[in-house]
C-alpha cells in the first residue's frame, strides 16, 4: 500500500484575496484527483481546530455512555436516526457477515412543522444522545462547516466541468444531507471481519476528518488497495453515485472499506452530501464512452438504500449501484 491519495490545498477558494490563476490551479487539481481515483485529501479548509475537537470530544461522549441507556433510542426503518448497536446490520451487502461497527445517525434537521416534513417523510428533526454532553451543539457547529467546504467543492468542480455552479448549489436547498457518528472496536493485528464491508457511498461528495487510529482503504483502478492517509487537520474527500451520475461518469464514485486492526477503538464521523429529496440526478454532460446510467429522484433512491440497511429488506431500482464487493 505504498501509493497514495493526492493532496490539493483548497485554501484558494475561501480566500478573496486568492488570485483566479490560483483558484483555477486548486480547481484542476481536484478535478484530476476526482477524476481519477475519485478521493483526495484536502488542506486548507479553514475548519478551526476548535470546532474539529469539539466533535472529536461528542463522538466520544455519545460511545463512552452505558448502551442500556440508547434502548429507546435505536434506528427504525420509518426513522432512520438514532443508535445503531454494534453489528446491528449488514448494509446492503447481499447476506455478508455483519459490519463490525456502532453508530448513532443524524441528518439535515427539519422541525415537525415546516411544510418539507408532509412532502417527504424522509425529513424531521434529529434523535439527540441523551449524554451529558452537549453534543447537538458541537455537531451543528461542525456542520455548518463541513457545509461551507462541500458547497465550495461543488461549485469549483462544476466550474471545472464547464457547467453553472449555481445548478447544483441550488440542489442543496433543503437537503438530505447526513451524518453518521462512528465507533469500531478495538481489533487485532490479523484479523478479518470488516469495519465496513467494500462499498461506494451514495451521494454528491463525502468529507471525512483526519482519523488518527486509519483503517481506511480505497480500491484503485487497477483493483489493489491503498491506505487513505491524511495529516491532522486534514480531510479525505470522495466522489459519492450521485455525483458521478450527475457528471456522466467524469468524477468517479470509488469502492473502499474499512478494517480496524489496531487495540484501539476507532471513531469518525462522515459528512455525506446529498441533494434536496425532489432532485432527479441525471447526467448534466455527455456521459464518457462506457458509462450508461437511468436517472435516480434523490428521495426515492435515498429511502430504497436506508430500508436496504435491514436484512429482510432489498433494493428495489436497478440503477443504484453501491460497489459491493467482497474482496
Amino acid at each position: 500500500m505504498s501509493a497514495q491519495l493526492a493532496t490539493v490545498d483548497i485554501s484558494s477558494l475561501f480566500d478573496a484575496q486568492a488570485s483566479a490563476q490560483d483558484r483555477a490551479h486548486c480547481r484542476d487539481a481536484l478535478h484530476h484527483a476526482l477524476r481519477d481515483t475519485g478521493f483526495a485529501v484536502l488542506r486548507g479548509t479553514g475548519v478551526p481546530p476548535q470546532t474539529l475537537l469539539n466533535m472529536r470530544q461528542a463522538v466520544a461522549a455519545v460511545f463512552d455512555t452505558p448502551r442500556s441507556q440508547y434502548r429507546d433510542w435505536v434506528v427504525q426503518k420509518d426513522n432512520y436516526r438514532g443508535y445503531v448497536p454494534l453489528a446491528y446490520f449488514t448494509p446492503n451487502a447481499g447476506g455478508a457477515r455483519a459490519d463490525q461497527y456502532e453508530a448513532w445517525k443524524l441528518h439535515w434537521q427539519a422541525s415537525a412543522s415546516d411544510p418539507i416534513c408532509a412532502a417527504s417523510a424522509l425529513y424531521g428533526p434529529n434523535r439527540w444522545p441523551p449524554v451529558d454532553f452537549d453534543v447537538q451543539g458541537a455537531v451543528q457547529a461542525y456542520w455548518a462547516e463541513m457545509t461551507r467546504v462541500n458547497d465550495a467543492l461543488l461549485a469549483a468542480l462544476f466550474e471545472a466541468l464547464g457547467l453553472d455552479p449555481a445548478v447544483v448549489l441550488a440542489m442543496m436547498d433543503q437537503p438530505l444531507t447526513n451524518m453518521t457518528l462512528l465507533n469500531y472496536p478495538p481489533g487485532k493485528p490479523k484479523d478479518e471481519s470488516w469495519g465496513i464491508h467494500p462499498h461506494k457511498d451514495f451521494n454528491f461528495l463525502t468529507l471525512l476528518a483526519h482519523d488518527p487510529v486509519g483503517g481506511l482503504e480505497v480500491r484503485t483502478q487497477d483493483g489493489s488497495w491503498i491506505e487513505a492517509q491524511s495529516a491532522e487537520q486534514e480531510y479525505v474527500l470522495n466522489v459519492g453515485d450521485m455525483l458521478e451520475l450527475l457528471t456522466g461518469g467524469r468524477l468517479v464514485s470509488t469502492p473502499h472499506r474499512v478494517t480496524n486492526r489496531s487495540a484501539r477503538q476507532r471513531q469518525s464521523f462522515p459528512y455525506f452530501s446529498v441533494p434536496r429529496f425532489d432532485v432527479v440526478v441525471a447526467p448534466m454532460l455527455e456521459p464518457v464512452p462506457g458509462f450508461s446510467r437511468s436517472p435516480l429522484q434523490s428521495g426515492a433512491a435515498s429511502h430504497d438504500i436506508w430500508y436496504s440497511n435491514w436484512p429482510d429488506e432489498a433494493l428495489t431500482d436497478a440503477a443504484i449501484d453501491l460497489g459491493n464487493y467482497a474482496d
